[in-house]
């Protein structure tokens, strides 16, 4: 009867330790769920601040553009970049708020100057313009009345 007793305690102690382990492991596997879900989180939440800070600095970014097309956007600053966050582009964010408080105006079309570059423009009036300046009919022309004057195309060409 010794001998089963003694049995009895190495099967009892067999399945406690059983038991420590499976308990052992369920928290192992509890406290990795945890650690994975709060990481999902963590991560989460990194995006969302890129995404905002993203979006914050194409706003700052391309704001002077607008205000330069749009005069009046720079009273309502910070309506335009509540609209940017919520996802609109920075010009269409400024339409929509200008639009909404009537003082929305198409921007003038830009003008380009006809001087162009630093070189000056000059008019001859009155003189000649040079072979390069001339059109294929002013040359033409040009041709035709300095054979009628001088009797002929083959004295033009000798000079």
């Amino acid at each position: 009867m010794a001998d089963e007793d003694y049995d009895l305690d190495e099967n009892q102690e067999q399945i406690n330790k059983t038991e420590l382990r499976i308990k052992n492991l369920s928290e192992k596997v509890k406290l990795t769920s945890e650690e994975r879900d709060e990481l999902a989180r963590a991560k989460e939440q990194l995006e969302n601040e890129k995404t905002t800070l993203a979006k914050e600095v194409d706003f700052y970014k391309n704001f002077a553009q607008v205000t330069s097309k749009y005069s009046s956007a720079g009273e309502y600053q910070e309506q335009i970049r509540e609209k940017v966050m919520a996802g609109y582009d920075v010009e269409d964010a400024a339409i929509a708020i200008l639009a909404r408080e009537g003082k929305f105006a198409t921007p003038a079309p830009e003008v380009e100057s006809p001087a162009g570059g630093s070189a000056s423009n000059t008019t001859k009036v009155g003189g000649e313009k040079s072979f390069a300046e001339m059109t294929q009919e002013e040359r033409k022309a040009a041709l035709i009345q300095a054979e009628a004057e001088s009797g002929g195309l083959s004295q033009i060409l000798r000079l």
